[in-house]
């Protein structure tokens, strides 16, 4: 297997893209009218965690010793599992009835959407923690773009774009102003999301403004306290040297003022 390969279905964007391109189907569903395309998108979704799971199922046999016989389904991790039941819960997803015509299939599609924010969260979190406030701030952008968009398909109250992304923003913010409330049970349970996802990344955005800030006052505050670790330092280096040429003009006195010894 080649390095190129390991790196492709090792990377995490490839759970990512699955997992985010089943959200639109998961709200089509909601929809008077579902449209081809959510059903394909539920069934490629699939496939792709199903594929992604199977190889990091390959590549912890391979970790193991010699003895295959040692691998155990216990000892993958929850997300291994959690990838696997994904996988076949968006297939199964393609095949049931629309969401507004059966309250069992969308307390299904539900649930599992709980599960896919679980782990959309659990696989991004590295990349939202080694970023700078630029990138973090790119991204909150981005997620309240795609929110307002969302809003706006949704939502036959939205009539603007520029409406919806005032809803995406004062609804991740949880100011609730009023003006434009989400009308439509698919826009409300968009909603939900909308507030766990946009409440998180705010923030992070406003702890990376604090933390830069409070980073700034500590190495202010760090270079008085070395500025006067050099001062004590210097003065404590000159009393150094004082005291050992004190030591040695007493030295060299001691010397003179002792008698020449007798001669035998």
């Amino acid at each position: 297997m080649s390095v190129y390969y390991r790196r492709f279905y090792r990377s995490p964007w490839a759970m990512l893209a699955a997992l985010v391109a089943s959200v639109p189907a998961f709200y089509d569903s909601m929809m008077p009218t579902q449209a081809t395309w959510a059903t394909w998108m539920y069934v490629v979704s699939g496939v792709i965690v199903l594929w992604t799971a199977w190889q990091e199922r390959l590549h912890a046999k391979r970790a193991q010793s010699d003895d295959a016989d040692t691998y155990t389904w216990g000892a993958r991790p929850v997300e291994e599992r959690l990838d696997w039941f994904l996988g076949a819960s968006l297939l199964l997803s393609a095949v049931l009835p629309q969401s507004n015509e059966s309250r069992l299939a969308l307390a299904w599609r539900l649930a599992i959407a709980v599960l896919m924010l679980y782990r959309l969260v659990m696989i991004s979190l590295p990349l939202f923690t080694r970023t700078g406030l630029a990138r973090l701030l790119a991204m909150g952008g981005a997620v309240l773009a795609l929110c307002g968009i969302g809003f706006y398909w949704l939502d036959p109250e939205v009539q603007t774009l520029n409406e919806g992304l005032w809803l995406a923003f004062s609804t991740a913010a949880t100011v609730g102003y009023g003006d434009v409330v989400p009308s439509t049970t698919a826009s409300r349970i968009f909603a939900v999301f909308v507030v766990l996802l946009g409440y998180g990344l705010l923030s992070l955005v406003t702890a990376s403004i604090a933390a830069m800030f409070v980073g700034n006052q500590e190495r202010k505050v760090e270079r008085e306290i070395l500025r006067d670790m050099h001062k004590q330092l210097h003065t404590v280096r000159e009393e150094i040297a004082e005291l050992r040429a004190e030591l040695k003009k007493s030295a060299s006195q001691h010397q003179d003022s002792d008698p020449p010894p007798p001669h035998t």
